[in-house]
């Protein structure tokens, strides 16, 4: 069986986005864009709530002819290869409204959404990677579908904004299994549930 990770950048306060959706604290670099093509290099998967795949989808499918937009323009190679996984791996956007997608290989899972999810977790391959806001992780946390947590802490604080865990009034008990420290000033903490292991 394979797990399901939240992946997931949030302030050092616990926001994942200012008041009005800005994202302006978070930070991206060359070595931002080496983890990130190697995360995505790791998953057979990605997991969306309807805002975050609305958010993303309206960029990556044309991010492989956008290399200005790489940490470093005069080097893109990470930024390209990392917009055709994204474009590439299948994605499962959560979401009772949500009629139609254009990005490619993107699925909507519209009902029965804990035993759907249930269904990709018992299929073959590797982990699943969850990029969503705080609506969807309550709800997958309430049903202990999320097996891991890597919360990526950015050295900012946001001050307002949406709190990641938020509403989620079940306790964890969790186990640090790794972290990351990046030069930014940023670390990738992971840590396990205990109750999927």
């Amino acid at each position: 069986m394979r797990k399901i990770f939240l992946h997931i950048i949030v302030s050092l306060d616990g926001y994942i986005e200012g008041p009005n959706g800005e994202l302006d604290w978070q930070f991206i670099d060359e070595e931002w864009e080496e983890y990130i093509h190697s995360m995505l290099g790791s998953i057979d998967g990605m997991l969306f709530g309807r805002k975050a795949y609305n958010s993303v989808s309206g960029y990556w499918p044309g991010a492989p002819d956008n290399p200005a937009a790489a940490a470093d323009p005069s080097k893109p190679q990470r930024h390209i290869e990392a917009a055709h996984m994204m474009n590439a791996l299948p994605k499962y956007v959560v979401s009772t409204t949500l009629k139609s997608t254009d990005w490619n290989n993107s699925h909507i899972i519209r009902d029965n959404i804990v035993e759907e999810i249930k269904k990709l977790k018992m299929q073959p391959g590797k982990d699943l990677a969850v990029f969503a806001g705080a609506g969807l992780t309550a709800s997958l946390m309430e049903h202990d579908l999320i097996d891991e947590y890597r919360l990526v802490i950015n050295p900012a604080l946001s001050g307002d904004g949406k709190p990641l865990f938020n509403g989620s009034n079940s306790q964890k008990n969790l186990e640090l299994l790794d972290m990351k420290q990046f030069a930014s000033g940023a670390v990738m903490l992971r840590y396990a549930n205990t109750v999927n292991k």
